[in-house]
């Protein structure tokens, strides 16, 4: 497609839509408070117990033991669910990281238990009464030091057109820049959050989901769970910015937490545990080489870039828009 005469008249736009004031059909729910988010359905799921996430205090290692006595005693706490008790949970999906750890840990704050009690203050204070020993690994927190490591992405393979070498070193006029880009995590209004309820071997959840196709297939394969006994209820969204693309660990948590008491169980993430239980965009180390003649024409581009993820994980593809 080449846009090289101008458009003229454009029989489909009777400027009846760009640039016109529209009002936004959720607008008077969200301004006057009646807009139900996920973690709000208390009429579509009464009596709701409540989950609290225990993330773990280290960033890579393994837990070498947990005592949960004095947390399960306390006053309210109906289960505690970690990963001894949990059952199999996969990793397939859109996030590659173990929604619940144990005993290996991959980061920070990745959650290692869930806490179900009658009220949310009873599930917050039993999880401070969970006892941890962790044997703490040597992880790698620096994107610059690990690059002598990094390798191709199977799904993002390098790109080469030309003899890039050549035009480049000929070239009379040349730019050649790096650039980094620091991690960025998703900080919307409302925390991710999901209510879950299992009817026999029927899941429903109601979750803040962007992509309801992507939250089935995830949540199914997570749980070894057939997608056509899976039910998701995305209601209002209070932010995403493809944060809330698939399901994340309060998903699963949940729906882990409702198989254990039999009941309907809601989970917020607390904001400190959104960067590390999520998804986020990672940092970047980014090499831009442009090659020119006098008259100003390209002859060469070369981007480079570098970034990091769990094993599994796809890379943060900021060559894309380049190619």
């Amino acid at each position: 497609m080449k846009f090289d005469t101008p458009a003229g008249t454009n029989p489909i736009d009777q400027e009846k839509v760009v640039g016109k004031p529209h009002p936004r059909i959720e607008g008077p729910l969200k301004t006057t408070g009646r807009a139900v988010y996920s973690y709000e359905n208390h009429e579509a799921v009464p009596n709701a117990a409540y989950g609290y996430v225990v993330g773990s205090a280290i960033a890579k290692g393994r837990i070498s033991s947990m005592n949960v006595r004095e947390a399960e005693a306390a006053p309210g706490v109906l289960a505690i669910v970690t990963a001894d008790n949990a059952g199999p949970i996969k990793t397939q999906g859109f996030y590659v990281a173990k929604p619940l750890a144990g005993p290996e840990i991959e980061h920070y704050h990745q959650a290692i238990a869930l806490v179900v009690a009658e009220t949310f203050e009873q599930a917050r204070h039993a999880a401070s009464l969970i006892r941890v020993d962790y044997a703490r690994g040597q992880g790698a927190f620096d994107l610059a030091s690990a690059r002598a490591g990094a390798k191709p992405h199977r799904r993002q393979p390098d790109i080469r057109i030309g003899d890039f070498d050549k035009a480049f070193s000929s070239a009379p006029v040349k730019v050649d820049a790096s650039y980094t880009t620091p991690d960025h995590s998703h900080m919307m209004l409302e925390p991710h959050a999901t209510i879950a309820r299992w009817d026999g071997d029927q899941l429903t959840i109601w979750s803040a989901q962007q992509i309801i196709g992507w939250a089935r297939r995830d949540l199914g394969n997570k749980l070894s769970i057939p997608q056509d006994k899976i039910r998701v209820v995305a209601t209002y969204i209070g932010g995403g910015f493809g944060g809330k693309g698939s399901v994340c660990s309060d998903a699963i948590l949940a729906a882990l937490g409702a198989r254990a008491v039999g009941r309907a169980v809601k989970v917020a993430l607390p904001r400190p545990l959104m960067p590390n239980n999520t998804s986020h965009r990672p940092a970047t180390i980014q090499r831009v080489r442009l090659a020119a003649g006098r008259d100003g024409k390209l002859v060469a581009v070369g981007h480079e870039t570098l970034s990091g993820n769990l094993p599994g994980g796809g890379p943060e593809i900021a060559a894309a828009q380049t190619q």
